[in-house]
């Protein structure tokens, strides 16, 4: 689970460097014919293979053969390779190129429940700058404001009431430093949006403030522009959430608020008519295109808006919180709309599909994911009672009690913090901090020490402090307890996920921003890929498909002796499912029965199912000093198997005498 180290037993490492001469060298472990690079590869389910090199023509021979069994669940056995006789020096800086494996089709993970150790990673409840004011209702956003590895966690926090003006706060992801305090300058209550919307490479900062007017903040804290208007009619309070989107293509972003589109200088574009994207409090709407045309539309609960304001649609229904994704797999998004006791499922044109009555009552803006690992979207929703996750033909799969009875209308986010298929539920309330299995509702964390009035905020999960793994941001006003200020929730054993490290806005889909801030021209649909809401869980949409790493290890004759040894691995994937959480490649050498770690490097990249990786430069310096060498790594998901994985290698390493 998590991280957890899957032994790569799967592949091969060739024992055979030769002389000058040509000899070849033969002992119990590898025997080789002389040549440059010999590589040999494992076969996964029995400890036994028979595999060949693949020349530059593609053409496979069976010559290399690698079998055993091992004490530690490492193959431990005897290899034979062929290579072309001669000393080839290309394999010193020429890594071998990636190739197409085989795939399982079969290959899954069962879904894990457990191992969920949450800790207090660090929280904030005071600040120099204007002390008194401290609490937060509205979510943050986590976004790049400078040139550095680590993101930003902007939030605002209130200087009386929750109508009131409030102070803007930017500081390091970690919590280490304020970046700035900017007193009274948006509704102590607003969402708030980051992206760049001028094109000059810095992320901007847009918000609404306490009398309805929208203004954005440059990178620095700085005022960008403030409208002229106040639009207080066109939205839902002003604990509305503003989305950005570049509507047209034009390389300029657009700023969505409610039925308000504004060009990226602040100046008004259009208005829609109808629906704001709210039930009760706060506007939530954002931007997609639904119908593949290369523009986005506004979408609202009840209306579809062009760039020019002009609805594409209008079904006459009651507006509401509104989220997309594709439910019938036909590659197209539908409409899923929330709140004032309903829920309800429309296609792209707004027909209705379902409408089913939210048993929890009321409702905040949907969240939509892979609960059960079934390879579906479901719709978490909470209300004033309960948090409900409904399946796509709007039946209660599971529900859970909470207490909401301030706003009734808070929102949630999801992941898959394990990698099992399953994404788990994170939701707070007035009182306590949960994450849910999404699988059954069963509670695998219930954080007490939280409490907010509740607007439509939900806690975030995002990388905020780039450590490597997701953290979970939620934030406290002291209304039905004492906390207040934000805190970030990571994992004990640094076994969750790693995720992105943005997260620009309430209506979060992953491909609406790019990881530097930047809003896409024409983003890629969201539902075609990820097929989730309000998630930054990178998985795809595959349910309980599973990845299996395999290793494929080249040695260079070349650079093979007893005082150096290169090596060339390559990471491949033969299940059923990308690896997106990446990998760590290890090798270990054996003195005197105990195994150390030599080196290691991260594997950042997504592998799909099929693919094995181009070579990867592993450098060992006398190896002639080591017992046996194996390769091993960590990877930052389940996989299919976990015993098949990895490769002992038992000296002599080179042909050539020590």
């Amino acid at each position: 689970m998590g991280n957890r180290r899957l032994l790569l037993l799967s592949s091969a490492l060739v024992a055979a460097c030769n002389g000058d001469d040509g000899r070849t060298t033969t002992d119990a472990s590898a025997t080789a014919t002389s040549g440059s690079l010999t590589t040999s590869t494992s076969a996964a389910d029995t400890g036994t293979a028979t595999a060949g090199s693949t020349s530059a023509g593609g053409s496979e021979s069976d010559s290399a053969t690698t079998s055993g069994t091992s004490a530690a669940s490492a193959t431990e056995g005897t290899s034979t390779g062929t290579s072309t006789t001669g000393v080839d020096m290309s394999c010193v800086d020429t890594p071998p190129p990636g190739f197409a494996g085989p795939t399982n089709p079969e290959c899954k993970a069962e879904p894990n429940v457990g191992m969920f150790a949450p800790v207090v990673e660090w929280k904030k409840s005071t600040w120099a700058v204007n002390p008194s004011s401290f609490n937060v209702m509205m979510m943050p956003i986590v976004v790049p404001l400078d040139d550095d590895p680590m993101p930003e966690l902007v939030l605002i926090t209130a200087d009386a009431g929750q109508d009131g003006p409030g102070t803007v706060r930017a500081m390091k992801g970690d919590g280490s430093a304020s970046v700035f305090d900017l007193p009274g300058q948006l509704c102590a209550t607003s969402g708030l949006a980051g992206g760049d919307i001028d094109g000059d490479g810095k992320v901007e900062i847009v918000g609404i403030t306490h009398d309805f007017k929208i203004r954005a903040f440059e990178h620095d804290g700085a005022v960008k522009w403030t409208t002229e208007q106040a639009f207080q009619g066109d939205m839902s309070y002003c604990y509305s959430t503003p989305a950005i989107a570049d509507m047209d293509a034009d390389g300029k972003p657009e700023v969505i608020v409610g039925r308000v589109i504004l060009n990226n200088d602040g100046s008004l574009r259009a208005k829609g008519m109808y629906g704001t994207g709210a039930a009760s409090f706060s506007s939530a709407s954002f931007a997609a295109d639904l119908d593949g045309d290369g523009v986005q539309e506004v979408v609202v609960g009840n209306a579809l808006y062009r760039p020019d304001g002009t609805a594409k649609w209008y079904n006459n229904l009651s507006d509401g919180y509104p989220a997309v994704a594709d439910f019938d797999a036909d590659g197209k998004a539908e409409i899923v709309v929330a709140g004032l006791g309903t829920l309800r499922l429309q296609n792209a044109g707004g027909g209705t599909i379902w409408n089913v009555p939210n048993p929890a009552q009321a409702g905040g803006p949907p969240t939509i994911a892979d609960f059960d690992g079934d390879g579906q979207p479901e719709i978490g929703v909470a209300g004033k009672m309960a948090y409900t996750v409904f399946d796509g033909d709007g039946s209660v799969l599971w529900s859970q009690p909470t207490t909401d009875f301030s706003s009734a209308a808070t929102g949630s986010s999801v992941y898959d913090f394990e990698g099992d298929g399953v994404a788990d539920v994170v939701y707070a309330d007035e009182v306590n901090l949960y994450v849910y299995s999404g699988k059954d509702g069963a509670i695998k964390l219930s954080y007490a020490d939280h409490n907010n009035a509740t607007i439509i905020e939900y806690p975030l999960i995002v990388d905020v402090d780039d450590d490597g793994q997701v953290e979970i941001v939620v934030v406290h006003w002291n209304y039905m307890g004492p906390e207040t200020g934000v805190t970030v929730i990571g994992d004990m054993n640094k076994s969750w996920r790693p995720g992105r490290k943005i997260w620009n806005q309430h209506a979060y889909s992953i491909t609406n921003v790019d990881d530097s801030g930047a809003i896409p021209t024409k983003p890629a649909a969201n539902w075609l890929t990820y097929n989730n809401f309000r998630s930054g869980d990178l998985s795809p949409a595959d349910g309980a498909a599973a990845p299996d790493l395999k290793v494929k290890v080249t040695v260079c004759e070349y650079a093979c002796s007893d005082t150096q040894l290169l090596m060339w691995v390559q990471l491949g994937n033969e299940g059923a499912s990308p690896l997106t959480a990446g990998a760590t490649i290890e090798v270990y050498g054996k003195k005197g029965g105990v195994d150390s770690l030599i080196t290691s490097l991260p594997y950042v990249e997504v592998l799909d199912a099929g693919v094995y990786s181009e070579g990867i430069a592993f450098t060992i310096d006398d190896p002639v000093n080591y017992d046996a060498l194996t390769v091993t790594a960590v990877a930052g998901e389940e996989e299919c198997k976990v015993d098949d994985n990895a490769f002992l290698l038992n000296p002599p390493f080179c042909g050539i005498p020590g």
